[in-house]
């Protein structure tokens, strides 16, 4: 698939951009994609952020709300069994 770039502008800084790096328009459009593909994604608003730590506090509130002494000494015991004094795995 061919593709053409019908905007004077963007055709300039593809070439301003190649002279800089010694690359073609290919090169330079290819460079560009899979800078912005590895980008990562948009950051959630603050206000969304906010919204979703509340909800995982209150489920952290409810699980301790639950767990027994003997839960907690159990789940110990098997953390001991699995991971050295490091924290790595036996």
């Amino acid at each position: 698939m061919a593709i053409t770039v019908r905007n004077k502008a963007l055709e300039e800084r593809i070439k301003r951009i190649g002279r800089r790096r010694g690359l073609g328009p290919t090169a330079v459009i290819t460079w560009a994609v899979e800078t912005a593909d590895n980008m990562p994604a948009d950051t959630l608003p603050p206000e969304e952020v906010d919204r979703r730590l509340k909800a995982l506090d209150e489920i952290t509130q409810r699980i301790r709300a639950t767990i027994t002494d003997a839960d907690r000494t159990a789940m110990k015991a098997i953390e001991d069994d699995m991971y050295d004094e490091f924290g790595l795995p036996k």
